[in-house]
């Protein structure tokens, strides 16, 4: 009897301990996607690796991002890697600022962003992507910066 009631708790227990285990380590990984990111703290570069890395692992494929972005926020050594990716189709998580008050339910493409992010350093704007962005690939603009970047390495 006293065999089978030892036995009885240290299967309780160690059932507890894995629940208790696998619960903490679940509970780290969404603590991690609700972190407040702020866009002042990013480049090109980070930017478009958080929405590619949180693409299918939030209810919402969205990243939720605070302030706005600073004025010349694209750097003349963020070009090259903006030019590699801008024909990209891959899918990535779209843009919603804190105060946004709806979610949309599209993708975004790494190349929509790329193709902003290249129009706001030729034309030397400010970036600005409103309350919430899913931008895709568009021929036309890739185009116009194509022609744009020909003429700025002669």
């Amino acid at each position: 009897m006293k065999k089978i009631t030892l036995l009885l708790l240290v299967i309780g227990t160690m059932s507890t301990s894995a629940f208790l285990f696998f619960n903490f380590k679940k509970n780290k990984e969404s603590r991690e996607y609700s972190k407040t990111i702020y866009i002042k703290d990013l480049d090109p570069k980070s930017f478009i690796t958080i929405c590619k890395q949180r693409y299918n692992k939030t209810a919402f494929n969205t990243v939720t991002m605070s302030g706005e972005f600073p004025d010349n926020w694209v750097k003349t050594n963020d070009i090259e890697y903006l030019i590699s990716i801008m024909h990209s189709k891959e899918k990535c998580c779209g843009y919603t600022n804190i105060f946004s008050s709806s979610v949309s339910s599209q993708d975004a493409e790494v190349g929509g962003f790329a193709i902003i992010f290249l129009n706001s350093y030729m034309n030397k704007t400010k970036i600005n992507l409103g309350l919430n962005n899913y931008p895709k690939t568009n021929e036309e603009s890739i185009r116009k910066i194509e022609n744009w970047y020909k003429t700025v390495q002669k």
